[in-house]
């Protein structure tokens, strides 16, 4: 039988890298349906640049995740299309460098419903459909366990998103689904592009390696998690010994 995938957030970023790991180990008749947000232009040049004989396995959806009628829709289309689901990434998230006391309710909220909301609701619509031994993996961070300056409220959607990945591990017992979670520190994507050399100074100083991750280190260990048949309730931490010194 055919592997049915979701990445949600998958055009960018360590979705993307994900997104290129499942094809890069796909069979043929393998789908994959990445959500996207708003940018329609990026999102089709990623497919665009995927080698061609993936071209056709993925199938791209915008879905605004903020949004919970906009995820019902992304859910419902799952369903239309595919009669099962095997591996379920809910990868999407945001934050905001605001300062605590600058936050406004509505960015507070726009931010717990993308990180935490969203996903909760996500997993419970595509429930029905997902196989007996399948696998959710949420993007957790390591900012949910360590507490960073930069986001308090980044820190607290993704604590509880660690939360919520043991806490499902019970309620999909009897369907043998496992749930896990990646917890990343500093990894190189475009939500970094801005920064200054000196802050890249400063945090490779708090980093044992004393360097970013790489987006396929980071994919490398969420195939692996989604492929073990034994791991699960896991947060699995991977930022290179941040603040261990």
């Amino acid at each position: 039988m055919s592997r049915i995938s979701v990445v949600t957030g998958g055009t960018s970023g360590i979705g993307r890298g994900i997104v290129e790991k499942i094809l890069e180990h796909s069979d043929d008749d393998d789908k994959l349906f990445v959500s996207y947000g708003h940018h329609r232009e990026k999102a089709e040049a990623f497919l665009k640049n995927l080698p061609e004989q993936h071209q056709k396995k993925v199938i791209l959806l915008q879905a605004d995740m903020s949004c919970y009628e906009a995820m019902m829709d992304f859910a419902g289309e799952i369903r239309k299309q595919a009669g099962h689901l095997d591996w379920l990434i809910n990868n999407v998230g945001i934050s905001t460098y605001a300062k605590y006391e600058d936050y406004t309710f509505e960015e507070w909220t726009k931010i717990v419903n993308t990180n935490l909301s969203i996903p909760v609701f996500l997993v419970k619509e595509l429930r029905p459909i997902m196989t007996e031994g399948g696998s959710i993996l949420f993007t957790g961070s390591y900012a949910g366990q360590q507490a960073y300056s930069s986001s308090l409220v980044y820190g607290v959607t993704k604590a509880a998103i660690h939360f919520l990945t043991k806490s499902l591990v019970k309620e999909f017992e009897p369907k043998g689904i496992k749930v896990n979670a990646i917890a990343p520190g500093f990894i190189q994507t475009p939500w970094h592009e801005n920064r200054t050399p000196q802050s890249y100074e400063r945090i490779n100083r708090k980093i044992a390696l004393h360097r970013f991750g790489e987006v396929s280190e980071v994919a490398d260990m969420a195939y692996a998690i989604l492929t073990n048949g034994y791991m699960n309730g896991s947060i699995v931490d991977i930022h290179g010994g941040y603040d261990y010194f």
